[in-house]
């Protein structure tokens, strides 16, 4: 089927065919929609490669993400895909692996695939990949400047509000000794400061006015296959070990619950992960953690970078970040 025959079908020109399918021109209301009737009665679809060439846009947008292994980055993705097909985009996605180099890599590769703008669902490479886009004119989202500002500062007050909850919940469980379980930053990339403010920060202000001591473990590397957490172990096996660990993010989940093998969950020690999926629900037993509406922040940025590629401001009021304390049977009463 070709635009002719949806004109003949409907008993129209070719001209007003074209404005009504691209609201390119005036068209009376009841004339686009026989038009679009039309379309649908002929399973007739608009060239996007076509479209795209008068206005001078490929209709493709990137989403790059540190991992896809991690179920809580997919629900991000969906959200990107969701918000993009509905306005005609394709997503070309891109994994950096927590690699600067890799993500530079995946960012050029988005150059020379004539992306339309990029959202940028986990960022590690600093002001050196943001340059490529910017020599390119290609559009991002968290921009930069004011609004990536705002976004910050109410992605903050979410996660911190979520973190405290927790805390007071571990407090009033009784346990006197809490570890944080962190990454080791590697060279060339960096943790974003307001992600350790709102989780860690928030925790060790809350531990100190309760008089508990918080532990920050960090993790040199991912430990290899079948090999478990030297660090961890270690902490475990000290005179006073902690009664309950806090991961700093989904991906370290395993690798915790995998060192702390052998001891129960909640008898011994009670775990608590940050980003919620159905993995740490199916766990058993299901981990307690920080949940987080990833799908609908997904969308909201992937609107935001809609509205910038088409000349619109950027709103961050359309953003609206949502964080929350899920407890589940991974906490329990501090041992004796």
């Amino acid at each position: 089927m070709t635009i002719k025959d949806v004109a003949a079908h409907t008993g129209v020109s070719i001209a007003t065919v074209s404005r009504a399918i691209n609201d390119s021109g005036y068209v009376a209301a009841d004339v686009k929609a026989r038009v679009l009737a039309s379309m649908q009665e002929l399973g007739f679809r608009p060239s996007q490669r076509a479209r795209s060439m008068r206005n001078s846009r490929t209709m493709t947008i990137g989403a790059i993400v540190s991992e896809l292994v991690n179920p809580v980055y997919l629900e991000f993705l969906r959200g990107v895909e969701s918000a993009a097909n509905e306005s005609g985009y394709v997503v070309l996605v891109v994994s950096s692996q927590g690699s600067p180099e890799k993500e530079h890599e995946g960012l050029q590769r988005m150059v020379a695939e004539r992306v339309d703008g990029v959202v940028l669902g986990t960022f590690v490479g600093g002001s050196n990949s943001l340059a490529i886009l910017a020599e390119h004119n290609i559009a991002h989202v968290p921009p930069t400047g004011p609004v990536s500002e705002a976004l910050n500062s109410a992605w903050v007050v979410a996660e911190a509000a979520a973190t405290r909850e927790m805390g007071r919940r571990l407090v009033e469980l009784g346990h006197r000794r809490i570890a944080y379980v962190v990454l080791q930053d590697m060279p060339g990339r960096r943790t974003p400061g307001f992600y350790h403010k709102a989780r860690y920060g928030v925790l060790h202000e809350l531990c100190s006015e309760a008089g508990v001591a918080l532990d920050l473990v960090t993790l040199v590397r991912l430990p290899a296959d079948g090999a478990r957490s030297d660090e961890i172990v270690e902490v475990t096996r000290s005179d006073e070990p902690p009664s309950a660990w806090v991961t700093c993010n989904h991906s370290l989940l395993p690798y915790v619950l995998d060192a702390l093998s052998g001891l129960r969950i909640p008898e011994d020690v009670s775990v608590v992960g940050y980003g919620d999926s159905i993995w740490a629900a199916a766990y058993r037993p299901p981990i307690a953690a920080i949940g987080h509406d990833t799908y609908s922040e997904a969308r909201a940025l992937t609107s935001m970078l809609l509205d910038s590629i088409n000349g619109r401001p950027p709103a961050p009021d359309g953003v609206e970040y949502k964080s929350w304390f899920i407890e589940r049977e991974s906490i329990g009463p501090a041992p004796r």
